[in-house]
């Protein structure tokens, strides 16, 4: 092999190496999804979705990673599964799309307290970019074509334990970690004209598993009858992505910053709830290449929710709602938000004695995500099913 041909060899290993340490040297199919670690997926239900976005706070008992302290009301047996899909209208008029089980969780009260166990999304790392460039190799000037694709997820699994006190109040917590796996290939092809038609295309690439812990906690309090506020902290350790084959060894770390939620209902009227929240967090040391995270991050939304219809004599609660989101990675160097507007309903499929054994939930939200000039507008839809052993 020429001298000309090993430094070719050398520079794309190096080249594909950067981009496998740090995904935010490259953009994303989505422009919002891979300036940094990819895109985050919250582990949220239809509910949470059509009331704004917060998943904490809401009245009834729930479970979602967001509110360890809101599973302290479940009095029986409990498993719930959500089912997400998306649609995004790209810019240039492409589209993409997606399917997710955003949050899983089943609980089983013991006791006085209420233990649990959970699954929820965290990053989508799906993303394909694709560049032509120039570069010299020994002295000459060659045209390549690079393309890199990532496939995978990273998810968190976590127990809970949940207790109610003084009946107006409530704490829990959760200790879990991450996990999932994600594959990446680079390839570059140089140009038949320049090098000729023997020359395969150059590719590297990898598989790699997700790791570190997180714990979090969180407190629910009725003050009055009428009114339900409740806070949260999620602390998690680095992120790790481990290699477990291919043409990297080392694994990549992150920095995953703590995350501050607070929430609260007012009842307005009979039957008329309003629910506000917000959630606060720093990615200013992510430890992605510069200028790939945004900073401080706030997202704020609220929604009302009205138990006053029906459908075939069974309770159908409707709900309406709003959210700002700012996302923590820059897209193309720029700040981007996300800003949603949303509704669902939700329908007691069993029910006696007051409780619910069987429900179905739907939240459906149309968005905009911006950055600059640009901007992509997208449908999703989750729905929810809600079990209970009477």
């Amino acid at each position: 092999m020429s001298r000309a041909m090993l430094a070719a060899r050398a520079a794309l290993l190096q080249a594909a190496v950067g981009c496998l340490l740090g995904p935010g040297a490259v953009s994303a199919q989505s422009l919002f999804a891979a300036d940094g670690l990819g895109a985050l997926s919250e582990p949220l239900d239809a509910r949470s979705r059509a009331l704004g976005g917060s998943g904490i706070g809401m009245s009834g008992a729930y479970l979602l990673e967001g509110d360890p302290a809101a599973s302290a009301a479940i009095f029986i047996p409990t498993a719930t599964l959500s089912f997400q899909t998306a649609t995004t209208t790209l810019p240039g008029g492409g589209t993409a799309g997606h399917t997710r089980f955003p949050a899983i969780g089943a609980s089983y009260p013991f006791r006085g307290s209420v233990f649990s166990v959970r699954a929820g999304s965290f990053l989508d790392q799906e993303w394909e970019t694709s560049s032509e460039q120039t570069i010299g190799v020994g002295g000459e000037q060659i045209e390549v074509s690079d393309s890199f694709v990532s496939t995978g997820s990273v998810a968190r699994v976590s127990l809970g334990w949940a207790r109610t006190f003084f009946e107006s109040a409530a704490m829990g917590v959760v200790v879990g970690n991450h996990t999932g796996t994600t594959e990446r290939l680079f390839t570059r092809q140089l140009s038949p004209e320049d090098v000729g038609i023997g020359v395969l295309p150059y590719e590297v690439g990898g598989r790699f598993r997700a790791s570190g812990m997180f714990v979090g906690a969180g407190v629910r309090w009725d003050p009055v009858p009428l009114v339900r506020v409740a806070g949260s902290l999620l602390w998690s350790d680095n992120l790790v992505l481990s290699p477990t084959d291919g043409d990297v060894s080392e694994p990549g770390r992150y920095n995953v910053p703590l995350e501050l939620r607070g929430g609260g209902t007012v009842t307005l009227t009979s039957g008329l709830g309003l629910h506000v929240g917000v959630t606060y967090s720093d990615w200013s040391e992510t430890g992605l290449v510069d200028g790939a995270s945004r900073g401080p991050t706030w997202s704020y939304g609220a929604g009302l929710e009205w138990g006053g219809a029906s459908f075939v004599g069974k309770p159908m609660p409707l709900r309406v709602g709003v959210r700002h989101r700012d996302l923590p990675f820059l897209s193309s160097g720029e700040t981007a938000s996300e800003r949603t507007y949303s509704g669902g309903l939700a329908l007691d499929l069993v029910a006696g004695e007051g409780l619910s054994f069987a429900r179905l939930e739907l939240g459906v939200e149309r968005g905009n995500r911006e950055a600059a000039l640009i901007s992509e507008k997208f449908w999703r839809t989750v729905v929810s099913v809600w079990v209970s052993a009477g």
